[in-house]
């Protein structure tokens, strides 16, 4: 079930023996897409958005931990009429580090960088940050500011959400990149919300 704003989120559990642990994101992506129910993460953005002291602590079948379902989203890439599709359970970068276009991220969080400080990873939405081009020096301003999640609003800036969200090229393919795997260049993206697909286990 979906949260609603100011209730409580998951449950208190023990580790169960069906646990999938995935070294990172894009890992955890091909687990749910397989049918996997519980997962550990050991890295990766959206442990980020769960508070710090996550990262790299091993959870074991049947150890105490917080069991938190989670949306993951089905993406759909295109190139020149070509449709390919995958889930993700994180994020989704459209442009690159220097010439960002279109940031769909689930936990609010991209390489420590607190993009979309509304996101939640149950929240049955699609959070995007949509980018303007600007200079390097207004990019490195933009970031220095998001590391506190404090960029918003700016005129560089738009911000959409949604239980479907979509990016399209005015001219060319852009790279894009999928729980940090690279999948080559898209002149679309479209993400579909995929309500309470898994539950992401964390030790306590």
């Amino acid at each position: 079930m979906t949260i609603e704003r100011g209730q409580p989120w998951g449950t208190e559990g023990t580790a169960p023996h069906d646990l999938v642990l995935a070294a990172h994101e894009e890992a955890a992506a091909r687990a749910v897409s397989n049918g996997a129910r519980h997962v550990a993460l050991r890295d990766g953005d959206l442990l980020a958005a769960l508070g710090t002291g996550l990262h790299d602590r091993t959870l074991h079948v049947g150890a105490p931990c917080r069991m938190l379902p989670c949306d993951a989203y089905d993406v759909t890439l295109t190139r020149r009429g070509v449709a390919v599709t995958t889930i993700a359970v994180s994020k989704v970068l459209v442009g690159d580090w220097r010439r960002p276009v279109w940031w769909f991220t689930s936990g609010g969080f991209v390489g420590g960088l607190n993009v979309s400080p509304t996101s939640h990873p149950n929240d049955g939405r699609a959070d995007v940050l949509e980018w303007s081009r600007v200079s390097l020096r207004e990019l490195l301003a933009i970031r220095r500011r998001m590391r506190l999640g404090d960029h918003l609003p700016h005129p560089a800036l738009h911000v959409a959400r949604g239980h479907l969200v979509l990016w399209k090229s005015p001219s060319g393919t852009r790279p894009v990149t999928i729980d940090g795997r690279n999948w080559g260049h898209a002149d679309g993206v479209t993400v579909t919300v995929r309500n309470d697909a898994f539950v992401l286990c964390v030790p306590n």
